[in-house]
């Protein structure tokens, strides 16, 4: 495929996602979204934040990520609501069901269009995404998040992208690499977008329970700063100290 064919075919799959994700988002109830905004924004108004415009991140957690019985809202929205979709809709719906959520590398710009991607959590497999908006702005080595899934011809993605820090991204690529369950109390999707979340939100805007539990910590922390006995100040052994030399 040629760019021309490769952006022919990727318009209309993009498209159908937007249709497919907001028709999804219809059948999260308020208990999926109290979950995922617990888990994402745990600081926020949920009674506020369930009734008004619900950031799109959240609204991805309460969709994709399973309950606690291990059910996800997409599949009950796949069961009640598809069959309001066109078929060429309803068979991207069935795709989009089996996408995950992962840390990527960029690797290089695809011969045709779209970008090389490294798959950090799945020993580097190496797949082809395309989305226009990333290869006009991720140069290569950029680590990225996001939910993909296989479009036919390549791969895509719902248009959400999280940035993980250093740390977390080698916290999780260890524990991958040793067979063992990420090391994070929420999935990886929540954990990553509470983190970019969380960091454009003003100080006075956390909930005061956690304001107070900060200010505690400081306190206790200043405390035992000023309780702690000062160190004597040890005899530094110069040049001439010690025993003098036998003539």
């Amino acid at each position: 495929m040629d760019r021309a064919e490769v952006l022919e075919a990727y318009r209309p799959i993009r498209a159908g996602i937007q249709r497919v994700l907001r028709l999804a988002a219809t059948a999260c109830n308020r208990a999926d979204l109290t979950r995922a905004v617990k888990q994402v924004v745990p600081w926020a108004d949920i009674d506020a934040l369930v009734k008004g415009e619900v950031p799109e991140m959240v609204t991805d957690v309460a969709l994709f990520e399973p309950n606690q019985r291990g059910r996800r809202a997409y599949d009950r929205f796949l069961e009640e609501k598809a069959g309001q979709l066109s078929a060429p809709d309803r068979a991207l719906a069935q795709a989009m069901a089996r996408a995950w959520f992962s840390i990527f590398r960029v690797a290089g710009r695809h011969e045709a269009a779209g970008l090389w991607l490294e798959d950090l959590l799945d020993a580097d497999r190496r797949l082809w995404l395309m989305d226009k908006g990333l290869e006009a702005s991720a140069e290569d080595g950029t680590v990225l998040a996001m939910r993909l899934f296989d479009a036919g011809p390549f791969h895509a993605g719902f248009g959400i992208v999280a940035v993980p820090d250093e740390t977390t991204t080698h916290f999780a690529v260890a524990a991958r690499q040793r067979g063992n369950p990420l090391p994070f109390r929420q999935s990886l999707a929540a954990t990553l977008y509470g983190d970019e979340l969380r960091a454009e939100q003003p100080l006075e805007s956390l909930d005061p329970a956690v304001l107070e539990a900060l200010e505690e910590f400081a306190a206790a922390a200043l405390r035992k700063s000023r309780a702690r006995p000062p160190r004597k100040a040890g005899r530094r052994r110069g040049a001439g100290s010690g025993r003098k030399p036998q003539p």
